[in-house]
Formats: structure tokens, C-alpha cells, sequence
């Protein structure tokens, strides 16, 4: 094999991984592979919490004998902590604080997510299987926190002057754009009698209104999208002010 091909296939294979300081690697998507491993994130996201906090709160989806999903709540915590180890060591977790037991020589360690794993970022790793379908529903339409952080950064750009009943009504239209997408692609399945896996449409669904999100983040910054956005909102301002103009008169 060429130098050239072996190092086209070095890069390929550096894609899915991490690389750690003293030269261990370890896969992102084989970390996140794990039902309770994804639920140890999602729960060190909203707060620390120590190794037996973990094995109390975890709720993770897994199959019964006759290959039913159930929900089971609750580990040892000898099983948390290996799937800490690989969180750890692939960097998506962090020990963020230790405690000193009293009278012992021990201490307890704090966990917390790297990220907030907002779902994007888990979809783009985790193998499609091993997600619960109910956090892929959860993401369908998009959560609240990235409208909200677009709203922010748009805003500035449509309002001269901002107040908080003009984001309000900015994050309302956001949020209508996305419910729209959301209802329009459903429409679409039906009409076209679309079969799709559901965990795999619940992902399209996903990235759908991620792509609304950005288009208009890209409408309010982009010079030449502003001005055709000015245009329509004179005509929209000059068409209510008629309106009105003839029904008090």
C-alpha cells in the first residue's frame, strides 16, 4: 500500500476518534453507544452529581425477554462507575469537585458533562439503535434553548430598540416557522405514503428545523436576504396602515 493511501485512510479512521493526552484514544460513537451512558449525560448536564447519585437517577431504555423496550431505573453503582471511565476518558465527562469524607481517607467525586449534549451533538455520535425514541421525540420540534439563542443573536438586528415584548414576538415567529416545518414534513410522509424507520424520521424531523433555525439566523444577517426581508415588511406596515386608515375613518 502507497504512503498516500495509508494516510487517506489514517485520516478516515481519525474521524470518529477522540485523542487523548498520553496517546490513548478511544471511539466517540462506541461511547456513546450505551443506553445508560447516554443517560449519565443527559443527567450530569443539569447538575453534579456524585457515582451512588448516578446509580440512583439513571433512567435508561433497554429490551425484555420477548424483545419489549421497558424502562428501568436505577444501577449499581460498580456498573456506573465503568461507564464513567469511558465518558471520562473520552473526554464527555469531567470530575468537577471532590469532597473529604470526615475521619476517612476517601473522597467523593463530583461528575459533570463537558457540554450540554443538546441533542444535535448526541445524534452525530450515538448509533441510531441505541437512542431512546422518546429523546428523539423530545427533540421534535427543537427545544427551547436554541430558539432562544437565536432569537438573541438576530435580535439586535431587526429591533432598533429592544425590549422584551419584541423578543417575545421574534421567538414566537421563530418558533412558528419551526412548528410549521415540523407539521409540513409530517404532511409530506403521509402524502407520499413514506415508510421510515420512526427513530430515523424523528432525526430528519430534527435536522429539518435545525436547517429553519439557521436559514433564519442567515435572513437577518446577510445583507442582501435583509433587504428583501425590509421590502416586505414595508409593504406589510403600508398595507395594515390602509387597512386601518379605512376602517376608523
Amino acid at each position: 500500500m502507497s504512503s498516500k493511501k495509508q494516510k487517506a485512510k489514517s485520516v478516515h479512521k481519525d474521524l470518529n476518534i477522540i485523542k487523548l493526552k498520553k496517546g490513548e484514544t478511544v471511539n466517540m460513537s462506541k461511547a456513546l453507544g450505551s443506553n445508560i451512558r447516554l443517560a449519565i449525560l443527559r443527567l450530569t448536564s443539569k447538575e453534579e452529581l456524585n457515582l451512588s447519585e448516578i446509580a440512583e437517577k439513571v433512567v435508561y431504555e433497554a429490551k425484555d425477554a420477548d424483545g419489549n423496550i421497558i424502562q428501568k431505573k436505577g444501577s449499581t453503582p460498580q456498573a456506573i462507575y465503568h461507564h464513567l471511565q469511558i465518558l471520562e476518558k473520552s473526554k464527555l465527562i469531567q470530575v468537577v469537585r471532590e469532597e473529604k469524607i470526615k475521619n476517612m481517607n476517601k473522597t467523593i467525586k463530583y461528575y459533570r458533562a463537558s457540554y450540554e449534549p443538546d441533542g444535535i451533538n448526541i445524534l452525530l455520535w450515538a448509533p441510531l439503535d441505541v437512542i431512546e425514541h422518546t429523546y428523539l421525540e423530545s427533540m421534535t420540534p427543537i427545544p427551547e434553548k436554541p430558539v432562544e439563542r437565536i432569537v438573541k443573536k438576530i435580535a439586535g438586528k431587526v429591533f432598533g430598540d429592544l425590549t422584551d415584548a419584541k423578543i417575545e414576538v421574534l421567538t414566537a415567529v421563530v418558533k412558528s416557522m419551526i412548528d410549521n416545518t415540523h407539521d409540513s414534513m409530517n404532511s409530506l410522509r403521509e402524502e407520499y405514503e413514506l415508510d421510515i424507520d420512526e427513530k430515523l424520521w424523528s432525526l430528519i424531523l430534527l435536522f429539518s428545523n435545525l436547517s429553519v433555525m439557521s436559514s433564519t439566523k442567515k435572513l437577518i444577517e446577510d445583507e442582501k436576504y435583509r433587504r428583501q426581508l425590509d421590502d416586505l415588511f414595508s409593504l406589510i406596515v403600508e398595507e395594515k396602515q390602509e387597512y386601518y386608515t379605512n376602517n376608523t375613518s
